[in-house]
């Protein structure tokens, strides 16, 4: 019996855990409930003869509570029926065949099992609960083992350094798919690094579904994964940021860690620390706000708005795109807070709206300059301003060289950008001190002289833009995306967005605001650069798109972009950015190159591939293959995560409507 109470929260919590399993042992039948018609791992259902019914047994850790709590025996097998696996079944074309036992039966036999448990109550004083599940995946890899040891991968993104100081700080740590109803885990992997837990108090489990702290911190060990050999050829059914080794090679491992690996106290004190360049060290304020509490300020702001956005994905992605560049487009599906996150950069920055923050609604009846900016009446001879106020906005902006101003362009793609945004489009790429916005002709008779110049668009305006992507809006042209981010905005699951918000804020500063002198000298790196292996890439990419249109590939602008993007990944400390640099290098190939390619089925399909819908798998293009030959180059199973999801969704989208946008 239960010594907590198990209310739908818990339920829907445990429902969130992962658990490698098989068919069940069909030597032992009495540990088979006799919901079926043969005590047998798959079964006609007793009470239906038109539903299956099917038992699996766990080969890793099961929830603690299902232990401890209810005292669920490991032999004793989870339950499911046809019917709520539904979704899964449908994908293997299981309801087309006339024996479904057999089919399900063969298909399931001798694989491992990944699948999700699922509470339910039932009436029997003893027994509480049904142990049901979800079928997550069926893996190709064989079952090899009576026993297998999950590890789960740290946050998507984070560089192993930040790992280290977190441990070592005893701050949380992000584990996504591995909830705290689990045990603690003996191995973690991060950035090329796998981490030796060798006892379960080293580690504790927060408030957070998914936050684990640090008790312990010199304990912890470490090896490079290079330098394990054969390492993925272990993992089995992996999914996510989860895989799974047998249990004896958990214990090879251990032998491994005891030899060679490293407490990450003595990897710490090993480092040199890493020296500032001096060209941003030289021009620091007296008294500035670093990036990372930025960052922090950021991240806090919005969760008092109820909004929860992926940090690095999100937040630094956009944050590192709109300091390099002069402008960044926020896109995604509607409510995903795109306009929400602008204002609430604005708010950190310390920027007040229709003072130093302008928001500009875009009509669909916007077709040229004039529309968002104005026009000369020559009878008059007076310059009419656009409702907008984006001169005024401007000219005031002109004036204030040192102050940071923003101006948002909200739903931007409704009109054409490329024809009302025009002046603009050239204007910023110029240098900062040659950009001079003319709202008409120099020779022009107008009464408004201080006009008659044009406006000076110096580097302290930040230009933000929101985008939706759906029938009602305008594509954005290639010239328009060779010069700035697209940044895509996912919506976060509700589970997570609720977790989210009981994470603890670590103190920073809520008072200084950010002036131009922080934002453009102390946090920029201006130089650009790419790594060998990059630039290879870029070039591959290049001659690849080339082939199947002409008018689109990698320009030299757009590489420029990527290495500045890349020179300027945010720091939580010294030498520790928030996202590793091929995470970063991911971000930039979706937000830079794969945004590019969209049209009809037969202008891009072999490029980004085609998706079977009917057996629910992703037929690979061009473009996947070369990203993944890079991945299995550098040996990083992880490598180009973001832009092969991208390209798997257009893959979708062609299939289901014949173009992808």
């Amino acid at each position: 019996m239960s010594s907590i109470e198990i209310n739908e929260k818990v339920k829907r919590e445990i429902s969130s855990c992962y658990i490698l399993g098989r068919l069940a042992d069909e030597s032992d039948p009495e540990r088979i409930p006799a919901l079926g018609r043969e005590r047998r791992a798959v079964s006609i259902s007793q009470r239906n003869e038109n539903n299956v019914v099917f038992y699996l047994q766990a080969v890793s850790d099961e929830p603690k509570l299902l232990k401890d709590d209810l005292g669920k025996s490991p032999k004793e097998c989870y339950v499911s029926f046809d019917d709520f696996n539904s979704r899964y079944l449908q994908s293997i074309k299981y309801y087309e065949q006339a024996d479904k036992v057999q089919f399900l039966r063969e298909h399931l036999e001798g694989k491992l099992i990944l699948f999700k448990p699922k509470l339910n109550f039932r009436n029997d004083p003893v027994h509480k609960f049904h142990y049901n599940f979800e079928i997550v995946l069926v893996s190709d890899d064989k079952n090899e083992a009576n026993d297998y040891v999950v590890i789960p991968q740290v946050k998507k993104g984070v560089p192993a350094a930040r790992f280290e100081r977190s441990l070592l700080d005893k701050a949380p740590v992000q584990l996504p798919d591995y909830p705290i109803y689990m045990e603690i885990p003996e191995f973690i992997l991060c950035d090329g690094y796998l981490y030796f837990i060798p006892e379960q108090d080293v580690l504790v489990t927060g408030n957070n579904n998914n936050l684990y702290y640090a008790m312990k911190p010199q304990s912890v060990k470490r090896l490079s994964v290079s330098e394990i050999e054969n390492f993925w050829d272990h993992i089995k059914c992996a999914y996510r940021e989860l895989g799974f080794i047998t249990a004896k090679y958990a214990s090879d491992l251990r032998d491994l860690f005891d030899q060679r690996g490293s407490s990450i106290i003595q990897e710490e004190a090993s480092h040199p620390k890493k020296e500032e360049k001096k060209d941003r060290t030289a021009s620091k304020p007296l008294r500035t706000l670093s990036e990372a509490d930025f960052i922090a300020r950021l991240k806090h702001y919005s969760a008092e708005e109820g909004l929860v956005y992926q940090e690095e994905e999100a937040l630094v992605n956009f944050h590192t795109a709109l300091k390099t560049e002069n402008i960044a487009v926020l896109g995604g599906m509607s409510g995903t807070g795109k306009t929400q996150l602008a204002l609430l950069y604005a708010k950190a920055l310390g920027l007040k709206k229709d003072e130093n923050l302008l928001v500009v609604p875009i009509s669909p009846s916007y077709t040229e300059p004039s529309d968002i900016l104005g026009y000369l009446n020559h009878q008059l001879g007076l310059f009419m301003e656009s409702e907008t106020g984006l001169v005024s906005f401007l000219e005031r902006a002109s004036n204030n060289k040192n102050e940071l101003h923003m101006v948002l362009f909200d739903e931007m793609n409704l009109g054409q950008v490329e024809h009302y945004f025009s002046p603009f489009i050239s204007l910023l790429e110029m240098p900062k001190d040659q950009r001079t916005l003319r709202v008409f002709s120099k020779d022009a008779i107008c009464h408004n002289r201080k006009l008659q110049n044009g406006i000076n668009i110096f580097d302290n305006v930040l230009f933000v833009g929101t985008a939706n992507f759906d029938e009602t809006t305008k594509d954005f042209s290639n010239r328009m995306l060779d010069r700035m981010n697209v940044i895509f905005l996912e919506k976060t699951a509700f589970g997570q967005a609720m977790g989210e918000k009981e994470e603890g804020i670590s103190s920073f500063d809520m008072e200084l605001n950010v002036n131009r002198d922080t934002y453009r000298d102390y946090w920029v790196n201006n130089e650009s650069r790419l790594e060998e292996s990059e630039i290879s890439l870029l070039d591959r990419l290049h001659e690849l798109m080339r082939e199947y249109d002409s008018q689109i590939g990698v320009s030299f602008r757009i590489a420029k972009g990527i290495g500045k993007y890349l020179s300027n990944i945010p720091e939580v400390s010294e030498g520790n950015p928030f996202v590793t640099r091929k995470t970063a290098f991911d971000y930039q190939i979706k937000q830079r190159i794969l945004t590019k390619i969209r049209g009809h089925r037969e202008q891009i399909q072999e490029l980004v591939g085609t998706y079977d819908l009917d057996i629910n798998k992703y037929q690979w293009g061009y473009i996947t293959r070369l990203l993944l030959e890079e991945r299995s180059a550098s040996n990083g199973e992880d490598d180009f995560k973001a832009s092969l999801s991208f390209l798997e969704q257009k893959a979708k989208e062609l299939t289901r409507n014949g173009y992808a946008l």
